[in-house]
């Protein structure tokens, strides 16, 4: 059954955890150590941003008469997605859409503005007088500079000091000081212009978004780079332990796991496979063990049930029913070693044999005829279907089942044996209509000596071998085999073959 939460998941939520962790610290340091918090870093550059755009409204206001103000702050509004209104510093409107703009924003608005060239809110009083001392070497970058027509304000007058920011009324308010031409040709006058939007984070002016997620991908692809070799590496080697364990579980001690890791993971497998080679020799041992000891066996049970035979005739009668009881006991015997020697064999002499192509219907008709069904089992296989398999073994199999299905089940419905072929397999199935089995016993009925019922004895169960001998010659066929209960009641025992 497949893992609820994989492991190859879980390493990569620790990893994001932990980056987005790494990420919070970094954070915090910033705000402690620097005094800077997370909006002061996404708000630098949409400073960048807003300071470039409060420029080129200024270079248009200049070529732009104050009737078409209006329009080019709408102009301005289409293009960025963002709503622009022009104020005087000292509160005045003078162009985009009449508005009262919140109280915070009224009082950064009129606000000291940045010292610079161009009068104070609007007044006709005329600029401070220049300094005594020439004013400090700049680069071209931070020199001033007229537009082409020599008309235009200096970009100097518009520098970083001269931007603020604020949420208010459910908006958010950018602000840039910009000089503002005035309409008596005289200096120019210092305005401001306003952008107004929902929010910061959902507009493109003032925060993109792409340059995050080209940082998040970037990010996305280190981590994967580091860490899924890594993760498929585990992952793989613990996939080849389980189903070498489960194979193991199922008796296949064949299976080898590859030993080239050279971490713990490594030593896991080769310790794993120290344990199959031990258990392979383990279980080999029993079953010759249990085959030599029913071979030898078998030869003094037969000599002892010649000599109950003659002595049933020449004991008196009086003493016959005893000798009847003590004949049982022997056959009963005999069965019993017939079988552990049966169940030996199958796990042992069976994995030399070669396997062929084999007539499921020829082998479905000798298992029927070996157990006498007669007309108490319906065989529903069609007779071109062939399978990859020894069919002494098979046909063994096959009248083990159909045995315990006569003897559990024969008085509760029909019993049937069908078989067809799906793709590269067949699959041969043996249901009948008794009362089934409690699913928690449903694996552990192809253990050797398992019976589901503990009081069974005798007369009413067999060894608990039947099944076992079962699994041993299939496994043997290159095949598997699983037992079920049926929706509509009973039990249903399915073997899987190669197909020939």
């Amino acid at each position: 059954m497949r893992p609820r939460f994989p492991l190859s998941s879980r390493i990569l939520l620790l990893a994001a955890v932990n980056v987005v962790l790494l990420a919070a610290l970094l954070a915090g340091f910033i705000h402690f150590e620097l005094g800077m918090d997370v909006n002061q870093i996404l708000f630098a550059p949409a400073q960048d941003r807003a300071v470039s755009v409060g420029r080129a409204v200024a270079v248009d206001l200049d070529s732009t008469p104050a009737a078409g103000r209006a329009a080019l702050l709408a102009r301005y509004k289409q293009n960025y997605g963002v709503e622009f209104y022009l104020f005087l510093n000292g509160g005045s409107q003078l162009a985009g859409p009449a508005i009262t703009l919140p109280r915070d924003v009224s009082e950064e608005l009129i606000r000291q503005p940045p010292q610079g060239r161009g009068r104070g809110f609007g007044t006709d009083e005329p600029p401070p007088p220049p300094p005594a001392d020439p004013p400090p070497f700049r680069s071209d970058k931070d020199r001033d500079s007229k537009d082409r027509d020599g008309k235009g304000p200096a970009r100097g007058d518009i520098q970083r000091s001269g931007i603020f920011q604020k949420s208010a009324a459910g908006l958010y308010w950018v602000g840039v000081r910009i000089p503002v031409p005035s309409e008596t040709g005289g200096f120019p006058l210092r305005a401001t212009v306003i952008m107004a939007a929902p929010s910061f984070y959902g507009t493109p002016l003032f925060f993109n978004l792409l340059p995050w997620f080209g940082a998040a991908g970037v990010a996305l692809a280190i981590c994967a780079a580091c860490w899924l070799p890594f993760i498929r590496g585990v992952t793989k080697t613990v996939t080849q332990v389980t189903r070498a364990t489960q194979q193991i579980a199922e008796g296949h001690f064949e299976h080898h796991l590859p030993e080239e890791r050279s971490d713990e993971l490594g030593q896991l497998s080769a310790s794993i496979n120290r344990m199959t080679s031990r258990l392979s020799g383990f279980v080999t041992g029993q079953k010759r063990f249990l085959g030599d000891i029913a071979h030898e066996l078998c030869a003094p049970l037969a000599r002892i049930e010649f000599g109950m035979g003659i002595l049933e005739h020449r004991a008196p009668a009086e003493d016959r029913e005893s000798i009847t009881d003590v004949q049982d006991e022997v056959r009963h015997m005999s069965g019993l070693v017939a079988e552990l020697l049966s169940f030996s064999r199958a796990g042992i002499e069976s994995k030399n044999r070669p396997l062929l192509s084999v007539n499921i219907a020829d082998v479905v008709s000798e298992a029927l005829a070996r157990e006498g069904a007669g007309d108490r089992v319906e065989m529903q296989v069609e007779s071109g279907i062939c399978a990859l398999a020894d069919q002494a073994l098979l046909a063994r199999c096959l009248a083990n089942l159909v045995r315990n299905a006569l003897r559990y089940a024969a008085d509760s419905g029909p019993i049937t044996v069908s078989a067809e072929r799906s793709r590269d397999t067949v699959l041969l199935r043996v249901t009948d209509s008794g009362p089934g089995l409690p699913e928690d016993e449903l694996d552990r009925i192809f253990t050797p000596f398992y019976r589901p019922e503990k009081s069974r004895n005798r007369e009413s169960g067999g060894t608990g071998l039947g099944l076992a001998i079962v699994k041993s010659c299939v496994e043997a066929c290159k095949g598997s085999v699983i037992c079920r209960n049926r929706q509509a009641g009973g039990l249903e025992v399915e073997i899987t073959l190669q197909a020939a």
